[in-house]
């Protein structure tokens, strides 16, 4: 049989990669290689959804980490089903209406989160034709003049439906959105009210500094600070005229595990109803452990790589994985990821990278544990958490499903290929 790796360029099908790696032990694949246990995947979908429920919230689920058909169905059917998605991407949205999920009845609801641009604007209405009265697309906003081209695009084309928008609001992160109380905000609103094309369904916000958690009390802290953005934000809305039941969306993956860890709050007198979204709880990585509302077992993401030279003058080697399979990301602990191979765990961290290569070094403050049995030869196996998963998992063509808990945790059980396209 002719290796998939001489076809790679040609984007092997999935059945032809099962054909190939399944059954295969993690230590046969050439590397670097993208590993995901399915069994952490799961339960750290479960988990958060299940508290997320109990706790009296909505749940959104973010599919942007893995964009796969497998994982979103895992993330949608956790706790009994969670029908809501959001997706950065087109070829996201496009994915889940083309792979069956809303036609099945496990999505009803997709969230295109980036502020719409004109571009997206037919390819949006396209997917909401596709879907009809199954599901619905909702939109983000954050300038007036994206309400004023979805109302223009309607009335060129005589679609009668009305763009169902949430605001994105920033609480301090200044990525996407308005501040609360700012006049962009009251403009925006002040749009959607002159507007018969377009309709607030809620109030969003991202609080992506909640990655500075080193404590369930700050995660909480951000959590909290997370609902005053989005209360404010529809405090104002009110004030200007505006009339709905509304969603007031929330979430960060380490404001995500705040509010479901922590003691259960009671959120009364809001705008609207609380909701909950996430993208990286599914997998969590170094970043997600460093807030220390993670713990290792919930770590289901690894990059594997070989060590091709050693350095011993140095007591460093080198490794095939570099930023393009782990990306630059960094976070609270030093490097670019950790080495956690049985025989290396707490010894050993990716310390330095090229585009293609990286440098493993030892960990500070693990001098006094080595000893020769300790030092990594050419040719061994380590395995990797990386930094950031959603990064790393953008960069490789397939990825190697593992299953911890049926025992088969070295050996390839499945392998999800990931949406591409913007």
């Amino acid at each position: 049989m002719t290796s998939t790796y001489t076809s790679l360029y040609a984007l092997p099908s999935k059945q032809s990669l099962e054909s190939e790696f399944i059954g295969k032990k993690i230590d046969q694949l050439r590397t670097p290689a993208l590993i995901v246990d399915r069994s952490k995947f799961k339960k750290n979908c479960e988990d958060v959804t299940r508290k997320t429920k109990e706790r009296g919230m909505a749940f959104r689920a973010h599919v942007k980490t893995h964009k796969t058909t497998e994982g979103t169905r895992i993330q949608v059917q956790a706790a009994g089903g969670v029908k809501s998605t959001i997706c950065s991407t087109m070829i996201e949205l496009w994915k889940i209406i083309q792979d069956g999920l809303v036609e099945e009845g496990l999505v009803d609801d997709i969230l295109y989160s980036m502020p719409v641009g004109e571009d997206k604007i037919a390819d949006l209405n396209s997917a909401q034709e596709r879907i009809g009265s199954k599901g619905v697309i909702r939109l983000m906003v954050d300038h007036p003049e994206q309400v004023n081209l979805l109302t223009k695009y309607n009335k060129s084309n005589g679609r009668s439906q009305k763009w169902s928008v949430f605001v994105k609001v920033d609480g301090g992160g200044r990525r996407a959105g308005v501040p609360p109380q700012s006049d962009q905000l009251k403009d925006v609103v002040k749009a959607v009210l002159s507007s018969d094309q377009v309709e607030i369904f809620g109030f969003y916000s991202h609080f992506g500094q909640s990655y500075a958690s080193d404590s369930l009390s700050k995660g909480s802290s951000y959590f909290e600070g997370e609902i005053d953005c989005v209360q404010s934000a529809a405090k104002v809305a009110r004030e200007l005229g505006a009339k709905g039941d509304w969603i007031l969306s929330v979430g960060a993956t380490p404001t995500a595990h705040a509010a479901v860890l922590e003691a259960e709050n009671a959120h009364g007198g809001l705008e609207g109803e609380l909701e909950l979204h996430a993208g990286c709880y599914c997998m969590c990585d170094l970043q997600q452990h460093a807030t220390s509302m993670v713990s290792e077992s919930q770590l289901a993401l690894t990059v594997v790589a070989k060590v091709v030279s050693v350095y011993p003058h140095r007591r460093e080697a080198m490794c095939d994985a570099g930023a393009i399979a782990v990306s630059k990301d960094t976070g609270r602990y030093p490097g670019f990821g950790r080495v956690i191979s049985p025989d290396h765990a707490r010894l050993w961290d990716l310390g330095r990278i090229s585009q293609e290569h990286g440098t493993l070094i030892h960990r500070p403050g693990s001098e006094n544990e080595f000893a020769e049995s300790n030092e990594l030869k050419i040719g061994e196996t380590v395995r990797i958490v990386p930094q950031h998963a959603c990064l790393v998992c953008a960069s490789f063509p397939w990825i190697y499903v593992v299953d911890e808990q049926s025992g088969k945790g070295e050996e390839v059980v499945d392998v999800w290929v990931p949406w591409k396209g913007w």
